[in-house]
């Protein structure tokens, strides 16, 4: 179940853009709006994925629009230490996780007008 994380804890460096950050133990969903408007401006929604996909990525950005990709954590390899994280990006969108984040949303606590803001674009 996600919660949300309380907007105090969560840090806001940009007064023009809002940002509403919601965690469970596997998975993230970060929401970003423009504070003056409260314009929907771009959803991050990141969890365990299936099908053998270890951290899956959904995304969203206004001008940009729906991409996947998958969370390279950099903890496999043979290095001796942890690498930074990276985003690979999937070069045509994958149904299969659009539709694992939709569920994942649909049964979110995710305020409901929020959450019909993100699954209207969790379209593919």
């Amino acid at each position: 179940m996600l919660t949300k994380i309380e907007s105090r804890v969560v840090r806001q460096p940009d007064s023009k853009v809002r940002r509403a950050w919601y965690q469970s133990v596997t998975a993230e969903v970060l929401l970003q709006h423009d504070a003056g408007t409260g314009t929907f401006l771009s959803f991050e929604i990141d969890f365990e994925g299936s099908r053998g996909v270890r951290r899956a990525y959904v995304t969203w950005a206004r001008g940009i629009g729906l991409r996947t990709g998958a969370v390279d954590t950099g903890e496999d390899g043979p290095a001796k230490y942890k690498k930074s994280p990276v985003v690979i990006w999937d070069f045509k969108l994958r149904p299969t996780l659009v539709a694992d984040a939709r569920r994942l949303i649909e049964t979110s606590c995710i305020e409901q007008g929020l959450r019909d803001s993100i699954l209207l674009r969790l379209l593919p």
